[in-house]
This record gives C-alpha cells, sequence and structure tokens, in this order.
C-alpha cells in the first residue's frame, strides 16, 4: 500500500544509503534510515484509498556525520513535492539511554506524520473459482 512509495521519499529527503522497516540490529548499522511505524489508519471509499501513517525515524552514526539539525536541514534542503505529504516534529531526539551510546554512536530521531493517497480499483467482477493447492 503506502510503504513503497514512503520508503522511495525519505531516500530522496534524506539521502542515506539504505532506508528499511527493519528493526535495528544490536551492531546499530550506521548511515541506515529505520522507519518505525507505530500507527497506521487506512480507508478505501469508492476508487480512492487513503491512509495517515504516525512513526519514527531513527538513524545510528558517528558525531561528526550526524550532527544536530541534520533532519531539519535535509527537509529544508528536499524538494517541496517530496514533503509536502509530511509533517515532521519533534527534531534531533537524541536518547540518552541508548544502547548505542556505549559504542560511541550517536542516536537521532524525528516523529512523522505521513499522508497517503492513492486510487484503488478493487477487482470487480464474480469469482467462479478458488484454489487452495498446495
Amino acid at each position: 500500500m503506502y510503504q513503497d512509495e514512503l520508503k522511495s521519499k525519505l531516500k530522496r529527503i534524506f539521502g542515506l544509503r539504505k532506508t528499511t522497516f527493519d528493526a535495528p540490529s544490536e551492531s546499530f548499522e550506521q548511515d541506515t534510515l529505520f522507519v518505525e511505524i507505530s500507527e497506521s489508519y487506512s480507508r478505501m471509499t469508492k476508487n480512492t484509498q487513503t491512509s495517515r501513517v504516525n512513526g519514527v525515524l531513527v538513524v545510528y552514526s558517528q558525531g561528526d556525520k550526524l550532527p544536530y539539525g541534520f533532519f531539519n536541514k535535509k527537509i529544508e534542503q528536499a524538494d517541496a513535492v517530496l514533503t509536502k505529504d509530511f509533517f515532521f516534529y519533534g527534531f534531533d531526539q537524541n536518547p540518552a539511554n541508548s544502547p548505542a551510546r556505549t559504542m560511541n554512536i550517536y542516536e537521532r530521531r524525528v516523529n512523522f506524520v505521513y499522508l497517503y493517497s492513492a486510487q484503488y480499483d478493487p477487482d470487480q467482477g464474480e469469482l467462479t473459482e478458488v484454489d487452495f493447492g498446495g
């Protein structure tokens, strides 16, 4: 549904080498944008699907590569076409109890709301056969 478009837009906005919906590993993969979805509300009406997605973006990196203001700067520099469906807030959260700190790796977070709308065309017709084959 919305995941492919969300991932594509975030890659283009932040320019990090990797964007993933996977959970961070214990090694705290650096220079990767981790997308943590906390809530997703979708609605289908007639031929339109709309979704509101709430989540957090997380990046781990060395301090010099990830200064405060990283998210703000990238959002400001991005094309407005990419950012118009987003609302970002809670910039540059740096959890004091982050386990990454024991490895001298910085963690930065920003919350977001993403609004998605797309054409929705379910197959119309009559179901004549179902194959549960194996």
